[in-house]
């Protein structure tokens, strides 16, 4: 559709710009904002995986691998969800349409939960001697990063 192109009703009105807006391809997005997401996505991925390492560096220096392994395996399966949800929501099919980014969110979001919980079954059958306060301190201080990635940024637009 032009720019220039006047959209008018059955009544010769032309409608509010939020609904011409509407009609357009759901793909017409500026190509700028993709590079910014994907920069977005990436940073806070890696600040988490930097809190997990070095909590668990942490807990190492202080208490021992005995302590330091359950909290880095803590902070691995907050990592490691996130990058699927990332993965879904970032491939090329997911932004072909509303509806399919949609899909792939849900979807993304379901499988997340899904491996979260699968990552922590195997933790808890398989590590001993477990030390769960450390596992979930690795957690959650991976899931409490997110907005520490998002200061690490840069630009915003």
């Amino acid at each position: 559709m032009r720019r220039n192109a006047r959209i008018y009703n059955a009544r010769g009105f032309r409608p509010p710009l939020r609904l011409a807006a509407q009609r357009e391809n759901a793909t017409n997005r500026p190509k700028g904002n993709v590079a910014f997401f994907v920069r977005t996505v990436r940073n806070i991925l890696l600040v988490q995986l930097a809190v997990a390492v070095g909590l668990a560096a942490i807990v190492w220096v202080g208490l021992g691998s005995e302590r330091a392994i359950p909290t880095l395996l803590g902070g691995l399966i907050g990592v490691v969800p996130n990058a699927f949800l990332a993965a879904r929501v970032m491939s090329p099919r997911a932004g072909s349409s509303a509806q399919s980014l949609l899909r792939a969110g849900w979807l993304g979001e379901v499988g997340k939960l899904l491996i979260a919980a699968v990552l922590f079954a195997v933790v808890f059958k398989t590590l001993r001697p477990l030390h769960p306060g450390y596992l979930f301190t690795g957690y959650i201080a991976t899931l409490l990063a997110i907005p520490l990635g998002l200061l690490f940024d840069g630009r915003r637009s």
